[in-house]
């Protein structure tokens, strides 16, 4: 940067001319304001800049070139470092954006595989649920057989490796799977509770089903996440029984109104003389139970009834919606435009507040720059025009010294568009502003040609 500055200086001292130095101090300027983190040197580099031109231009006694110098440092200097300034901050937002484009695809990918891991938890959880139960059915099964009196004891050990296996399996399955409180899809081609009774009487349950409707209220007008809620309580309880409550009479009440699903399953004691299958470690299948109704909108107790156990579930009608700002476990947050990251927002801030302080100069200089320049127009116009009335009264022949306290200072050339007639050979011509009028751009001029003092030619001068 303060190379730059000082080939900026250079055509004020005639070393190098302005066009020469100007390429070198624009790819320099630029280079600076790439790398410059901060903003006070480059203030403290223009602020010198513009102090040391304009010393020289004191002591050369050109004011007026300190001011074109300048102007080409605005452009050569100030203007291009701004510029790398803004290709910087532009980097850094960009570089930002990569990082944060980045980090959503390895959020997206975590979400992916969070998704994988869930649907693989789902279709456990279902296995668990209907294997156990055709497990525990087998196992019922197993036992009355190995109980028939009229079976020889080579069947009679088959059948009991059989309800071993039968049990084991399912302690295994309970190992390996386990109970999972996620909320199953309720949609598929399961059957339905009276299908679920069906089976379990055909495996030699004894169990009753009583359906009780208040008004016009059929199973498949409910919402498909309260019928599979309600199947799974029913199955659930139904396995509970057969494991915990071999040969007891099971009731499956289900009660439907206009605005509530009411499911009782309940067993009575065992009976005396029925063997009981052997049970498998202590699960949390009614802890899921009441998971899964609760996600349906509904409650659940379980307990002793009497002698026996029951289990009871009451499931609105209409699930509740989950409010809209509540996102599923896992899955990826629908992102609000105007709710940028931390570190994006971030980034933005101090990119704007850098470049609003890197403008800050530029503004500032240009400022600068244009009321000066305002500044010497006036006074150039005010100093350098002679009257028309004045003008008129100037004779050919007349010596300079006698109107020479009306004539002000002359400028040095007179603009290119003016029509200019020859002067008059051996003469010297000064030029004059026609009129003392800041507003008026017209560029005429007067011109006055001398020949040893004595005025020999007048002339107005005006556009092409």
């Amino acid at each position: 940067m303060a190379l730059a500055a000082a080939l900026s200086l250079l055509p004020l001292v005639d070393v190098l001319d302005l066009e020469t130095a100007s390429v070198p101090a624009v790819v320099l300027s630029v280079l600076a304001g790439r790398r410059m983190a901060t903003l006070r040197p480059a203030r403290y580099i223009f602020a010198a800049l513009a102090a040391t031109g304009l010393l020289v231009s004191l002591v050369q006694g050109s004011l007026t070139s300190w001011i074109v110098v300048l102007l080409a440092q605005f452009f050569t200097v100030l203007l291009p470092w701004w510029a790398g300034s803004w290709w910087r901050q532009r980097a850094e937002l960009v570089r930002a954006g990569w990082e944060r484009a980045e980090r959503l695809q390895r959020e997206k990918a975590l979400a992916t595989e969070q998704a994988r891991l869930r649907e693989r938890a789902r279709i456990a959880q279902d296995m668990h649920d209907s294997l156990g139960h055709e497990l525990s059915l087998m196992a019922l099964v197993a036992g009355g057989l190995e109980l028939a009196p009229d079976l020889d004891e080579t069947h009679r050990a088959a059948v009991a490796q059989l309800r071993a296996g039968a049990v084991t399996a399912t302690e295994r399955l309970h190992e390996i799977i386990g109970l999972l409180a996620e909320e199953p899809t309720p949609e598929g081609a399961e059957e339905d509770i009276v299908g679920l009774v069906r089976r379990a009487r055909l495996s030699g349950v004894s169990v009753v089903l009583e359906e009780h409707a208040d008004g016009a209220s059929d199973a498949q007008e409910w919402p498909a996440a309260t019928r599979h809620a309600a199947r799974r309580v029913v199955q659930e309880a139904l396995t509970n029984a057969v494991r915990h409550a071999p040969g007891a009479l099971i009731s499956v009440r289900v009660g439907r109104s206009a605005d509530e699903l009411v499911v009782r399953v309940a067993n009575e004691a065992p009976a005396t003389a029925a063997r009981a299958v052997p049970s498998p470690r202590a699960g949390t299948g009614l802890i899921s139970l009441d998971e899964r109704v609760r996600l349906a909108g509904g409650s659940l107790s379980a307990g002793p009834c009497g002698e026996g156990f029951a289990v009871v579930a009451h499931l609105p009608r209409v699930p509740p919606v989950p409010p809209a700002e509540e996102v599923a476990p896992g899955a990826p947050a629908r992102e609000d435009p105007d709710d940028q990251p931390a570190d994006l927002r971030l980034a933005r801030g101090r990119a704007r507040r850098h470049l609003l302080r890197a403008s800050t100069v530029p503004l500032a200089v240009a400022g600068v720059l244009g009321a000066t320049l305002l500044g010497l127009y006036v006074y150039t116009v005010q100093t350098t025009s002679l009257e028309p009335t004045d003008f008129e009264r100037l004779r050919l022949g007349q010596p300079r010294a006698e109107f020479a306290g009306v004539l002000p200072q002359s400028v040095s050339n007179p603009s290119p568009l003016l029509v200019e007639p020859s002067a008059p050979a051996g003469s010297d011509c000064e030029y004059y502003r026609a009129d003392d009028n800041v507003l008026d751009l017209s560029e005429s001029m007067y011109r006055l040609c001398f020949d040893e003092g004595v005025l020999v030619a007048k002339d107005a001068l005006r556009r092409r």
